[in-house]
């Protein structure tokens, strides 16, 4: 692509990304599983009739060197498989919109776009957490798990930006984004450019169409999702953001939701001294949870503070470690 486009998407004049991969990413979304369904079900040939591709690349590209202005100068341009190992393990986002939820756009009228169209607006989005380590990682996913997925905001996404996976970024089924490697070379020195890793990053994220005003439909599919996204809601969740700065008191939310059937066998297993650890392919452990559960067990209240005080207490210690 040319210099327009880069201006356009808000890439530095001499990055280099070629048009099949543009042409890939809306291959890609023809292809998408649901937007199959979808032009089947309505009888259409092509979902969009316009993707603003540019801002679908300067949304990627800002998040993108946001993660890796985390470990390396914005100047760097190409990267050894040393630089690539030295990286973090993953890392979370913040500031992104779906349109339902805690992850509203606050102008209402770009939100209502933004859930008709079913698209995710990365426009303001930022990295909030690095996990530099396999363990904060890990912990991160276990608190989201442990909580009931309640706490949003902390999820640890690889981003893409490992060896294996820039290795492998051609791969997959024929549904999903596939970039053509061969216009991103290897430099001589056996170094990556900046290119392929953005390659590698897109495929991590599916390599979707991100929300613009300009992106358009059918109008058999705008219809539809005008008529779906008087339905659509999300789950229940608490930002991270929130939690933090006190605005939303996680004990409380949880408390409400944990009497209403959230995180029921991790409260089973908490009043019952039961190491999480035990659980792992244990069907007696499961079929003794699901009995107790069918025979009315309710964990105590008590037990549900103390559980809330223990999801607290490490998660302020992995923000601690890693909060950027």
């Amino acid at each position: 692509m040319g210099e327009d486009f880069n201006k356009a998407a808000g890439l530095p004049k001499d990055f280099k990304i070629h048009k099949s991969t543009l042409d890939e990413i809306e291959r890609a979304a023809e292809n998408d599983p649901i937007v199959l369904v979808h032009k089947e079900y309505l009888g259409v040939d092509k979902y969009y009739t316009n993707i603003d591709m540019a801002e679908t690349i300067r949304q990627y590209y800002n998040l993108f060197s946001n993660a890796l202005s985390q470990s390396f100068p914005n100047d760097k341009t190409s990267f050894s498989e040393a630089d690539i190992n030295s990286m973090p393990k993953g890392y979370s986002v913040s500031g992104f919109y779906n349109g339902y939820g805690i992850f509203k756009h606050p102008d209402s009228v770009r939100n209502d776009d933004i859930s008709i169209k079913f698209l995710a607006d990365y426009s303001d989005a930022f990295i909030s957490n690095v996990y530099k380590t396999q363990e904060q990682f890990n912990e991160a996913s276990d608190i989201i798990f442990d909580s009931g997925g309640l706490i949003k905001g902390i999820k640890p996404e690889t981003f893409g930006l490992s060896l294996e996976e820039i290795k492998n970024v051609s791969k997959g089924e024929d549904c999903e984004f596939k970039p053509d490697m061969s216009v991103y070379p290897q430099n001589e020195d056996g170094s990556y450019s900046k290119e392929a890793l953005f390659m590698s990053f897109l495929k991590s994220q599916g390599g979707r169409i991100l929300y613009s005003h300009n992106t358009t439909f059918d109008p058999k599919v705008a219809s539809y999702n005008r008529a779906m996204a008087k339905e659509s809601f999300s789950g229940p969740g608490i930002d991270i953001d929130n939690i933090m700065t006190g605005k939303s008191d996680f004990k409380s939310f949880f408390r409400y939701w944990a009497e209403r059937g959230i995180a029921e066998g991790e409260l089973y297993m908490y009043e019952n001294n039961i190491p999480k650890e035990s659980a792992l392919g244990n069907w007696a452990l499961d079929a003794e949870i699901k009995q107790a559960l069918a025979n009315g067990w309710k964990a105590k209240p008590s037990t549900i503070n103390s559980y809330a005080d223990s999801i607290m207490d490490r998660l302020n210690n992995l923000l601690g470690q890693t909060r950027v």
